[in-house]
């Protein structure tokens, strides 16, 4: 075949494609992934805003416009085009779910960790096992597995809102699976609630100019390494109001006074160090860069 022969084919796919309708699913934000004559196409959506399962004309090889909502019954079609596996419903972020496996090995996917579930639908709470299509690039919704009782989704989701211990669920007819995406769910709570600390502690440190190093915690306490200047200091410090039960140096039996916040201050003064405004610390950091100023 010549390169004309070629090129006129791809000319003829292009002109056929332009005429035709696509089902396709649109996010925010991303382009919709179309085939031309076995080319990849990235799309760009014009028109309304619209998240969903649409009905797009091409308008140019670069962009299409929305022409309708794709129907239950296109968007179904679609769908059974790929793969099924069943996902437990964990954490959501934005226009995804992230979702374990429900059990291994289904259709011969193997997944490793976590995977982005698209597109769901309104309702999905955390834990429902749901059943999701894989296309070779993204997991995308497609309904919940109704065979599944839900009583065991909200038996899951009370004992995290009680702060139960995976090993201590008492639930007969949980999965291994469901109870791997609790203990995963325990580590995103955990880490969501160090990151809360960790803002709090390195704000209240900042207003004097101090820098948050480290902290451990404690049942009503947290024990702060924190640097004023260049020099270290730790202090214990109340969780409700971060007001000192141990400051670190001798303060004459008067550390009930202060709060980290005034602590960092106590130590310029003790050090000769001037006080700065809040900000000033950041303003530093955030410059040109330029350290022989």
């Amino acid at each position: 075949m010549s390169i004309d022969d070629i090129l006129n084919r791809l000319e003829a796919a292009e002109n056929d494609f332009l005429q035709r309708e696509v089902l396709a699913p649109v996010l925010p934000g991303r382009g919709v992934i179309v085939r031309i004559a076995g080319i990849v196409c990235t799309l760009r959506v014009t028109g309304k805003r619209f998240t969903g399962w649409g009905v797009l004309r091409p308008e140019t090889l670069k962009t299409a416009k929305l022409i309708r909502p794709a129907t239950l019954a296109e968007t179904a079609a679609y769908l059974k085009l790929f793969p099924a596996l069943r996902l437990i419903a964990v954490a959501r972020e934005g226009h995804q779910w992230y979702a374990l496996p429900a059990s291994q090995g289904e259709k011969g996917i193997q997944l490793n960790g976590p995977v982005p579930v698209l597109l769901a639908e309104a309702g999905i709470q955390p834990f429902e096992t749901v059943f999701a299509r894989f296309d070779g690039h993204f997991f995308w919704y497609e309904r919940r597995d109704n065979r599944r009782n839900p009583a065991l989704a909200a038996y899951l989701r009370e004992a995290l809102d009680a702060g139960t211990a995976t090993e201590d669920l008492r639930r007969s007819g949980l999965s291994a699976e469901e109870r791997a995406a609790y203990g995963w769910a325990r580590t995103l709570v955990a880490e969501a609630e160090r990151a809360g600390i960790v803002g709090r502690l390195a704000s209240a440190l900042a207003h004097a100019g101090g820098r948050l190093i480290a902290f451990t915690e404690r049942d009503d306490s947290y024990t702060v390494a924190y640097l004023v200047g260049d020099e270290r200091s730790v202090s214990t410090v109340r969780k409700s109001d971060l007001s000192v039960l141990t400051a670190g140096i001798c303060l004459s039996g008067q550390d009930a006074r202060f709060d980290l916040t005034s602590m960092v201050s106590v130590m310029r003064e003790a050090s000769g160090q001037p006080i700065p405004r809040y900000g000033d610390e950041l303003a530093e950091d955030g410059g040109d860069g330029d350290d022989d100023r």
